[in-house]
């Protein structure tokens, strides 16, 4: 017993030298640093006007460790925002059925209202700004703010103010929450080329790899089809092995899907696993199609199994990583680079369509739509 506490203290005694050379190190060559954030924490301690607590001051410095980075993409995520985010990927929630992406003005425009939700029948529309929510102007909020506000218990009652481009003016709208399941796909076939399906994918969460085979396998089967447009329009991606599994259902076994390297040159090459669906394939993209969805898009290009149609994507060429906290947050963090499979960095530039179609403002008819049908018959006929 004598010899196992004398061992005990030694560890300790080489753990507590190992640590106070770490801080003396730390010290010695961040000096000004160092000692200026703890002048600044002694100062607000005693001298603010206003009251700061312990759990506030360190949750501020935790946020600005991870601005400093000057990365739009990693963030501090406090324990309320992870619950938001982890409700999301999910795909189950209280709320009124919107999707947000902060632009680079800052403003916070919503994305394609999901169909049939609350904020669908309100009359909420793709592109309006979010500029007030209940009373209190977004101006100042983050993504995550204004997402979590919109958020709620069903039945409790949000006023949601927007301003609209298209004719210059702002709205209200008084929307009562609900629960919001989010189905990643929607699909049919359709009625202008027969033999042909399209499905839209929404967004890239934990069930919507499983939710693309099923409605893969409905519309081979019971419909019978001969290709499909797939529509990634409007989807800011998610979850990064959902678009590898995706990409699966369409590509031959053992092809590149996408590589990935992090800071220290460490690359990895992620291929199609399983059986792919061999049918014409065209997939339609716009500036809004980000992330997940260039990774799906950029496989299917580079291993021409598809042609694309539409506007340049979005261009986020990064993977973030998410590691939970031990105060219940979370921290997501960019580390790693993507490149499709040709080696294309495609991040702040995005992919270029195989077909440039623009969509005209009024919305008044889908015209990459309707290439997307033409090249279909094609292939098809």
């Amino acid at each position: 017993m004598r010899g196992f506490i004398k061992g005990l203290s030694i560890f300790f005694a080489i753990i507590g030298g190992i640590a106070t050379a770490l801080v003396l190190l730390l010290l010695l060559t961040n000096f000004t640093a160092v000692t200026t954030f703890f002048s600044v924490l002694g100062l607000v301690n005693t001298q603010s006007l206003y009251d700061s607590d312990s759990a506030g001051l360190i949750n501020g410095a935790t946020e600005g460790i991870v601005a400093s980075l000057e990365d739009p993409y990693s963030r501090y995520l406090d324990p309320q925002t992870w619950e938001d985010l982890e409700s999301k990927l999910e795909a189950k929630f209280g709320g009124i059925g919107v999707y947000v992406l902060q632009d680079d003005e800052g403003r916070h425009k919503i994305v394609a209202p999901i169909k049939d939700t609350p904020a669908f029948k309100a009359g909420i529309k793709n592109g309006d700004i979010i500029i007030g929510i209940n009373g209190e102007s977004t101006m100042n909020m983050s993504q995550d703010e204004v997402v979590h506000q919109m958020r709620g218990e069903p039945g409790t009652q949000l006023l949601l103010t927007v301003y609209r481009e298209s004719d210059g003016k702002e709205y209200e709208f008084t929307i009562i929450r609900e629960i919001i399941n989010v189905p990643s796909v929607d699909a049919k076939v359709l009625d202008e080329i027969p033999g042909t399906g399209y499905i839209k994918l929404n967004q890239f969460h934990t069930l919507s790899a499983q939710e693309m085979a099923d409605s893969l396998n409905t519309l081979l089967g019971e419909n019978n089809i001969q290709g499909l447009i797939l529509d990634l329009r409007d989807n800011g991606g998610g979850e990064f092995q959902a678009s590898i599994t995706i990409a699966s259902l369409f590509l031959e076994n053992g092809q590149e899907v996408v590589s990935v390297a992090d800071s220290y040159g460490n690359e990895t090459v992620h291929q199609a696993t399983g059986q792919s669906v061999d049918i014409p394939l065209v997939v339609l993209v716009n500036g809004n199609s980000a992330s997940a969805s260039e990774i799906l898009a950029g496989a299917l290009q580079d291993n021409k199994r598809a042609l694309l149609v539409g506007e340049q994507t979005f261009g986020k060429g990064l993977v973030q990583t998410i590691f939970q906290l031990p105060d219940g947050g979370a921290l997501q963090l960019t580390t790693q680079k993507y490149f499709t499979p040709n080696g294309t960095d495609i991040n702040k530039i995005g992919i270029t369509p195989d077909y440039i179609v623009e969509a005209p403002e009024d919305d008044t008819e889908d015209v990459q739509l309707q290439k997307a049908i033409e090249l279909i018959k094609k292939q098809i006929y």
